[in-house]
């Protein structure tokens, strides 16, 4: 079967009076069926539709990111992110040994140095203003990359991490299937 016959075939209009018929019974005098698109235009609208409809079904892996890579940061926005990180710890009121002994390895998996390295322990023993440390993530449009150094820095299953996390993607305005989608791509 001819692929062109096929797709034009469900678009034609089977009776050819449908046009005529609905200008009747509405009054109106009949006119000329206005002509329809090209096929090579039926064509573009359909290939134009699927593609759209595939960017919107996988919007979520185009505008989240993929990883979190401090490598890939300057040197400002990788110490932003280290701040956020020492917040969602202090977040539950105290830093536990096994918490501040894990951090620095976390740090290393996602490809932070010695200079992020050492600014975790001295954010670490001091408490962060988490309004500040927020409004300058927003300003360095950081929002899901905060929210995934949160998620490595804390314990979900704990109910005050869970409602720290909860609060902030709703600071930073991280629609819930992105923050679902970077909660299942930084798994602890």
């Amino acid at each position: 079967m001819d692929i062109m016959g096929w797709l034009f075939r469900a678009s034609r209009n089977r009776d050819g009076q449908a046009v005529t018929l609905e200008e009747a019974g509405l009054g109106h005098a009949p006119s000329a069926p206005s002509p329809g698109p090209d096929p090579e235009g039926r064509l573009e609208a359909a290939l134009a539709t699927r593609l759209l409809d595939g960017w919107l079904s996988n919007r979520q892996q185009v505008l989240v990111p993929h990883t979190l890579n401090f490598r890939a940061l300057d040197g400002g926005q990788g110490a932003l992110l280290v701040d956020v990180m020492a917040a969602a710890a202090q977040a539950d009121g105290t830093v536990d040994p096994r918490e501040a002994q894990g951090l620095p390895q976390v740090l290393g998996r996602v490809g932070a140095g010695a200079a992020e390295q050492a600014r975790l322990a001295s954010a670490l023993s001091e408490p962060q203003n988490l309004g500040a440390l927020l409004a300058r993530v927003e300003a360095e449009g950081l929002a899901t990359h905060a929210y995934a150094a949160a998620l490595l820095a804390v314990n979900r299953r704990a109910q005050v991490n869970r409602a720290f996390l909860d609060y902030l993607a709703a600071r930073l305005g991280l629609a819930a299937d992105i923050a679902r989608s970077l909660e299942r791509r930084y798994r602890a």
